[in-house]
């Protein structure tokens, strides 16, 4: 079906259509008629997942759709990792993405926030999540349980010339939205599972309001169900406005000392063997077939990989607060404000 790109909506004649509600103003409901109350105030939420971890949700306490953002549609929405094509591309990938969550793991902070309890319970730091959320490939997509940061992302580029986020002021195509019903995830489970990746040690999730969907091999995220595709027009004076909204993208990218090591994982060639032999294991779980040793040993060489007896990437030469005591008031500062509410058990 052609598409008539003039006569579609702009994102301000969009918003009132899709009813999005509003969020910080206050606003109480009921979810069900003499059931819980809460409101659009958006903040962190301890949630206890199937593990009995607590996961830190940021935005509101109750978000019932999760939304993506992309300045045009492509003929499939897929994972970083779906849009390498070779196997050889797929496993340098995975190796970076090994490494990265090796070295999140070192950061003093993200060790104190691992060993921390929230209640009677661990939180959950989800190096996965951030991995996702700081650029390397995983078999995640990134989703928001926020409207407007969506809309940023469906009305500003990456510029790799400037190395920041641009604004769309000429476009021929349509921008789209996805809006996912994650409750009709519920009723499939071969679709994959979302998980909210919220509060983490490093800024970029919570500031996204992040959400990751892992996905499996072949899947199309236009296509799960629940989703529904949405196509607007793109206007210049709505995509300036929303990237100032944002600071220009610096809102939802802090700089910090992550997001400089994950450029650094970026660009990996040496890795420990065991980094390698588990990023063989993502991959062959992502793929659903295994390689030969001989195939193995002939992959590695072809991507020129070297062994490295101890791991290269580390937080040594980056500008962050190392203090023990320092951090772990930063921890508690943090669990200070979030908001949760006491269950019971009947037994």
């Amino acid at each position: 079906m052609s598409i008539v790109y003039s006569k579609l909506p702009t994102l301000d004649f969009l918003r009132p259509h899709l009813e999005v509600p509003e969020v910080n103003t206050g606003m109480q409901y009921a979810l069900t008629p003499n059931g819980i109350v809460t409101d659009n105030q958006e903040g962190l939420h301890a949630v206890q997942d199937e593990q009995g971890r607590v996961v830190l949700r940021s935005g509101i306490e109750f978000s019932m759709v999760v939304y993506r953002g992309q300045t045009e549609e492509h003929k499939l929405c897929v994972p970083s990792l779906a849009r390498k094509k070779h196997i050889a591309e797929q496993l340098m990938e995975l190796c970076r993405h090994v490494a990265f969550e090796d070295a999140i793991g070192d950061h003093p902070y993200v060790r104190i926030c691992e060993q921390a309890r929230f209640g009677d319970s661990p939180l959950f730091i989800n190096r996965p999540g951030l991995a996702q959320h700081y650029g390397l490939a995983t078999d995640m997509l990134d989703l928001t349980s926020n409207f407007d940061i969506a809309c940023f992302f469906a009305t500003c580029r990456w510029n790799n010339a400037s190395h920041s986020y641009q604004p769309v002021e000429h476009a021929t195509v349509p921008g789209v939205l996805y809006r996912m019903l994650p409750l009709a995830l519920i009723q499939f489970s071969e679709t994959g599972s979302l998980s909210h990746v919220g509060w983490q040690p490093f800024h970029r999730p919570e500031q996204q309001r992040a959400c990751a969907l892992r996905m499996q091999t072949g899947q199309n995220f236009a296509k799960l169900p629940g989703v529904q595709l949405i196509r607007f027009r793109q206007n210049r004076k709505v995509s300036v406005r929303i990237w100032k909204s944002f600071d220009e993208g610096r809102s939802l990218f802090p700089n910090d000392a992550a997001s400089i090591l994950a450029e650094q994982a970026k660009f990996l060639v040496q890795f420990t063997r065991g980094q390698i032999d588990r990023a063989w294991v993502k991959l062959v779980s992502w793929r659903g077939t295994g390689c030969t040793i001989d195939d193995r040993i002939r992959i590695e060489k072809s991507l020129g990989i070297t062994i490295a007896e101890h791991p290269v990437l580390n937080w040594d030469d980056l500008d962050m607060e190392r203090d023990e005591g320092k951090l772990r008031n930063q921890l508690n500062q943090v669990l200070a404000n979030v908001r949760y509410r006491l269950t019971a058990s009947i037994d």
